[in-house]
């Protein structure tokens, strides 16, 4: 491929950058799309914050199929410090680029050295690596990106030329004014959020958080399940986990005094509970986006239940001052994105402490789950939700009160 073919090609990978909305999706295109340019076997994608270099994704040719890990959620548990001792952590400290021709080979003297942890326990060689950081509009590291095992056209492990790495630089300019942009969208919703929490006190950004990402994850399982091509599988988790993190935004017109009851409700409580699906829904009823349109569905219809029993059922006008009559939604009347956010919604409410109540074990919440299937729950869904148990427990573990314990790289 010419030069020129290479710079088309980088600059139409950096406009597709720019059009999510989504950081956990950006991130992992970001790595990939990086790692495809320069036919880098493997890579992972560091996120810093807080002093700690996150791993946000992982993909590795050799080791998982399709270039994608198999579960995401087993690294992000993991961390590395900020500081000039392992090659990420330098980058991130110093702002520098490194290329390196052979780990093994790197001399004694330098502040930073290979840990060959992974390469045992895998069975996988390190040799050659460009990392390379993410700066922001001020200069500060947002993440590392750090690719692995260059190849040639027979496949073997050569190292990265100069020319990548002037590439992947500028890639990675514009990858952090995305992930800039992206972050702004992001805080911008946890205001609505914050909103919500002032009126309702068992309302919790965290809680927010992880129904989006539990969500997420029971989408993408579901949308692999069903062969939905890859990039529609990312717009849709895309929308479903910004939609899901604003599922209770409606309870900000709901009566405080209401709300504070926990889940001690009289059945005049219970009436006005069902007005937040309604008052969510108001304010996505324009629905001119994708995103628009799934969180209409999600805070109108997160409440229903697959056997008919929930709220608010078939309305008609969610501007109208009456309630709607009838039974709820049943089966695959519930639109898909409300009988996912359902699951995600109650899994969580039963492994988080309240006030009212104490954080259930995973291993009787998943009981619960099975049992509610066909009733409560789609049962489909409950069956995929069950075949990505080791996902759902790493979310878990991912957002415990503990802080993500660290790694060695």
């Amino acid at each position: 491929m010419s030069k020129v073919q290479d710079a088309d090609q980088l600059l139409t990978i950096i406009e597709r950058l720019h059009a999510y909305k989504d950081m956990d999706i950006l991130l992992e295109n970001i790595l990939h799309e990086a790692r495809t340019f320069v036919g880098a076997d493997a890579g992972t994608l560091y996120h810093q914050k807080d002093g700690q270099l996150y791993f946000a994704h992982i993909e590795n040719d050799t080791l998982f199929s399709q270039g994608h890990q198999q579960n995401k959620y087993v690294y992000t548990n993991h961390s590395i410090p900020v500081d000039a001792k392992s090659i990420a952590g330098f980058v991130a400290l110093s702002g520098q680029s490194l290329l390196i021709d052979d780990v093994y080979a790197l001399p004694e003297h330098l502040s930073y050295q290979f840990n060959p942890e992974f390469d045992k326990k895998s069975n996988y060689h390190t040799q050659s690596i460009m990392a390379v950081p993410l700066k922001n509009s001020e200069g500060e590291c947002l993440g590392v990106i750090q690719l692995i095992n260059a190849k040639n056209d027979m496949g073997e492990s050569v190292a990265f030329s100069q020319q990548h790495r002037l590439s992947i630089s500028l890639f990675a300019q514009h990858a952090a004014l995305a992930m800039e942009k992206v972050e702004f969208a992001k805080q911008m919703i946890m205001r609505l959020v914050e909103i919500s929490q002032l009126r309702d006190p068992h309302e919790t950004q965290k809680h927010a958080e992880r129904v989006g990402e539990y969500a997420a994850a029971l989408f993408d399982a579901y949308a692999i399940k069903n062969g939905t091509p890859l990039a529609q599988r990312n717009r849709g988790k895309e929308a479903l986990r910004l939609a899901t993190i604003l599922h209770d935004i409606g309870k900000v017109g709901i009566d405080p005094a209401v709300l504070s009851k926990g889940d001690a409700f009289t059945e005049e409580d219970k009436e006005i509970m069902v007005w937040h699906t309604i008052f969510g829904a108001r304010l996505f009823h324009r629905r001119t986006s994708v995103w628009d349109r799934v969180a209409f569905e999600v805070t109108l219809s997160h409440h229903e239940r697959w056997d008919g029993r929930g709220y608010p059922g078939r309305v008609h006008d969610i501007f109208s001052d009456q309630l709607p009559k009838g039974p709820g939604l049943s089966g695959k009347q519930i639109p898909l994105a409300g009988r996912i956010s359902a699951i995600a919604d109650v899994f969580d409410a039963l492994v988080s402490k309240r006030s009212y109540k104490e954080a259930w074990d995973i291993e009787t919440a998943i009981g619960y789950m099975k049992n509610k299937a066909g009733k409560q729950f789609d049962p489909e869904l409950i069956d995929i939700f069950l075949s990505i148990r080791e996902t759902i427990e790493n979310i878990h573990s991912r957002w415990n009160e503990k802080q993500p314990r660290a790694a060695s790289a």
